[in-house]
């Protein structure tokens, strides 16, 4: 394999054939970054996929060497990138435009090679503000103390998450009613194949899953074959939690399930905050293990798929703990 391989016609095939399958299209320069403990051959291997200039072992350094608005691509090996550094860590932070960070790594929706984490607190491990960036192939291993409370927040706009996982690998910091794993105040946000959350975590305070913040743009969202987890020990925790001031905004759900492997909920969704915010829940879309999904206050915001069908029913027995949103009368579309 040659070393001036960057930017070859042979380099471009391989950039095509690899994002192909998550839709990013008209790809420009690529760059490599392989991890700190990618030391001896798997180091030299990488380093051949790239000329020196486009070849990195710090996910920033890659990020800020790129142009921004190009459609650049950075790959991620399948490897552990820790950001900042083996000893210090500094929160990555995503500021340019369609620049595209993917991990070298199979079709999967968890625990991927092509990891994501930090040795010491950060409050907030990623920030996105960005727009019209693309993450996928991607598993985000969050947390080293109980003040690590945001694993992503996406403050710019258009931006999209394909086969991703977001965990919180710290209990105690579950213990915060301000945890959120993802923290939406963009625009237009996606996620596709998605995982939030995984079964071994156990999870006592009020924090959510994913968390929509007040922002001067609407926390607009669609989520598509997506998965949320939690293992609850106590009854405060949330799937969904929506802040105050969020404004006018629609969340929509296709084939999503919510699974609480824990403690029951009592609420699947906090929409103290949710205004006039709008949430819609295909018929592919359950929730089981919390005791209702939202309260009766806030019913009028949520939308479910039409009733009569296999999936929307309780039945009893061992179905009781699956459910559908028309489990509480709210409104059919």
């Amino acid at each position: 394999m040659s070393s001036n391989y960057n930017n070859s016609s042979r380099m471009r095939e391989i950039c095509a054939a690899s994002l192909s399958g998550i839709g990013i299209v008209g790809a420009a320069e690529a760059r490599v970054v392989a991890g700190v403990a990618a030391t001896g051959e798997p180091y030299y291997y990488w380093q051949r996929w790239a000329r020196p200039e486009y070849f990195h072992t710090d996910i920033q350094a890659a990020h800020d060497t790129c142009q921004g608005g190009d459609n650049e691509v950075v790959f991620i090996t399948p490897e552990i990138q820790y950001i900042g550094g083996a000893t210090t860590s500094v929160e990555l932070a995503w500021s340019k435009n369609m620049t595209h960070l993917v991990g070298m790594y199979g079709p999967a929706m968890q625990n991927m090679r092509s990891r994501i984490t930090h040795v010491t607190t950060l409050p907030v491990m990623c920030e996105v503000s960005g727009y019209g960036n693309t993450f996928a192939n991607l598993y985000f291993m969050y947390g080293v103390a109980n003040t690590d409370l945001n694993c992503l927040l996406v403050s710019g706009n258009r931006n999209s998450f394909i086969n991703c996982h977001f965990l919180q690998q710290v209990d105690t910091a579950l213990d915060s009613a301000s945890f959120k794993m993802v923290n939406i105040q963009g625009s237009e946000t996606y996620f596709k194949n998605c995982v939030f959350g995984a079964d071994t975590i156990l999870w006592t305070g009020a924090g959510a899953l994913v968390g929509y913040g007040s922002n001067a743009n609407p926390p607009r969202a669609i989520f598509e074959n997506c998965v949320f987890i939690i293992r609850a020990d106590a009854a405060a925790p949330f799937f969904l939690k929506i802040a105050a001031g969020t404004g006018i905004f629609a969340q929509f759900f296709r084939n999503c399930l919510f699974l609480n492997m824990g403690t029951s909920m009592t609420y699947a969704i906090d929409g103290t905050g949710i205004g006039s915010g709008q949430l819609v829940f295909d018929n592919n879309s359950y929730f089981a293990g919390p005791t209702d999904v939202i309260a009766a206050a806030y019913i009028s915001n949520v939308w479910a798929a039409p009733a009569n069908t296999a999936v929307n029913q309780v039945t009893g027995g061992a179905s009781t703990r699956l459910f559908n949103l028309l489990g509480v009368n709210v409104q059919v579309s």
